[in-house]
């Protein structure tokens, strides 16, 4: 049963993630968070094989959660893929850079969130299953 850890401050944009994911595949389990702050000990309870997360929120931003996941030995092989509503050039390349698995620029439909879901399932979960 994978496991998925959601990373946003916007609940609507949790739940849109987290119902297109559960369409996909609802063996899925979830754990969230509404911004970085407690993201070594939630990654530690959680142990998540994936983590699906937002670059722009208030504080603690998501390429600040990028570096504590991928410089810590016990989590850096898990696959953060980026999920945000920028779509800049910049924030690819800085989201690569710093070892997310995968960018995604948030949809404007429940279609694009189960298209985004597809996508994340075909190239993330797969494997995890």
């Amino acid at each position: 049963m994978p496991r998925i850890l959601v990373i946003d401050d916007s609940e609507f944009d949790r739940r849109m993630i987290t119902r297109a994911m559960k369409r996909v595949d609802d063996s899925l389990t979830f754990a969230e968070l509404d911004n970085g702050r407690k993201i070594s000990e939630t990654m530690l309870r959680v142990r998540p094989d994936l983590v699906l997360l937002d670059i722009r929120m208030p504080g603690f931003g998501g390429f600040d959660v990028l570096d504590i996941i991928k410089d810590d030995e016990d989590f850096c092989d898990c696959h953060v893929v980026m999920i945000s509503g920028s779509s800049s050039d910049g924030d690819k390349i800085m989201a690569v850079k710093k070892g997310a698995s995968g960018y995604f620029t948030k949809p404007s439909s429940q279609l694009g969130y189960t298209e985004i879901a597809q996508e994340i399932k075909s190239q993330f979960l797969e494997h995890a299953a």
